[in-house]
């Protein structure tokens, strides 16, 4: 292992602990967090779902290659490096920490409305402030950010389609999100929408 190995596990640690802890903290307050295709149907119901399968699939990967595990079951074509080089690695690293601070502010400005997938049973109150006033999504962002830092470092056609495959996807449920939102929230969404961007 080297030292990008030994980075890419720990703030994978991090993250998951980050995420799975503010998780467990708001269902101890009562909260549903996980409301993946909650309400819908078709392919946006699907394309939430399907989020179960992928993200364990690119945290499996993830490890294959940070521990260098012998136990590989996707074709050789989608695992062998495009190519190598350190300055690419060092700023996946730096992408990658960018994506973890920015993923904190975010839960932290959310407070408790923070949700995975659009809640229509019990949704949070409209947050504006925090990083929220620079971002209408940050939690979106951060997650682009360290699917593209963690191509970056292992530069693998497979972390590569990964990478598209989640900002499309993401991107997707963006713009339900704030079809969502604009219908609960009225003209005080409308309002934000036109004072903060949807990314940066």
């Amino acid at each position: 292992m080297n030292y990008f190995d030994y980075f890419q596990i720990i703030t994978l640690i991090v993250f998951l602990l980050i995420f799975f802890g503010r998780s467990l903290w708001l269902l101890g307050k009562g909260t549903v967090v996980f409301r993946l295709g909650s309400g819908k149907k078709g392919l946006a119901a699907l394309l939430e779902k399907s989020f179960l399968i992928f993200f364990p699939l690119w945290l499996f990967e993830i490890f294959v290659h940070s521990l260098h595990i012998d136990l590989q079951f996707l074709p050789s074509v989608l695992v062998n490096p495009l190519f190598h080089h350190q300055i690419v690695g060092l700023a996946g690293v730096a992408i990658i920490v960018m994506s973890i601070f920015v993923f904190s502010l975010a839960l932290v400005s959310f407070k408790s409305s923070w949700r995975v997938g659009i809640d229509t049973v019990a949704p949070g109150g409209l947050i504006t402030t925090g990083i929220f006033s620079l971002s209408r999504n940050p939690i979106f962002l951060s997650m682009d950010l360290y699917f593209l830092g963690t191509f970056l470092i292992y530069s693998t056609p497979f972390f590569l389609i990964c990478f598209i495959c989640i900002t499309f996807g993401f991107h997707f449920q963006i713009r339900q999100e704030e079809t969502f939102l604009t219908e609960k929230y009225g003209d005080s969404y409308c309002g934000y929408m036109t004072r903060v961007r949807r990314y940066l």
